[in-house]
C-alpha cells in the first residue's frame, strides 16, 4: 500500500515536471533592435559594437542579424561585413567593417536574439 502511494507521488511529480518543461519551451524569450553607425567625412570603421539586452536571458540566446543601411564611397568596390564576435546571457558583440579598399561611412544592422 505504501509503495503504491510513493509510486503515484513519483508519477505526479514526473508529470508536473514534464508539463513545466513543455511550457518552458513554448514561452521562449526574444528581443530585437537596430544599430546604425554613421560618420562623415571620416570613416569610423572597423568598429566593435556591444549591445546589452534590456533583460538578461536565462541561457545564451541565438543571435540573428542583417544589414539594413549602407553608405559607401562611390569610387571603390562595395564591400561591407558584420561578424558576431561573441554572446552571452546579458550582451553580444559584433564587428562592423569593410574589406580591402572600400571606404565605408555608415552601416546599419537589425538584430534579434531568442533563447
Amino acid at each position: 500500500m505504501r509503495t503504491q502511494s510513493i509510486n503515484r507521488s513519483l508519477c505526479c511529480v514526473i508529470l508536473v515536471l514534464a508539463i513545466y518543461d513543455v511550457f518552458k519551451l513554448a514561452t521562449a524569450k526574444c528581443e530585437s533592435g537596430e544599430v546604425d553607425m554613421y560618420q562623415y567625412p571620416e570613416s569610423p570603421f572597423p568598429i566593435n559594437k556591444t549591445i546589452t539586452f534590456k533583460e538578461p536571458f536565462s541561457a545564451t540566446p541565438s543571435v540573428m542579424y542583417g544589414i539594413t543601411m549602407i553608405d559607401i564611397n562611390y569610387a571603390e568596390n562595395k564591400r561591407a561585413r558584420i561578424k558576431l564576435l561573441g554572446s552571452n546571457e546579458t550582451e553580444f558583440t559584433v564587428w562592423m567593417g569593410t574589406m580591402h579598399d572600400t571606404k565605408l561611412f555608415g552601416l546599419g544592422m537589425r538584430w534579434m536574439a531568442c533563447d
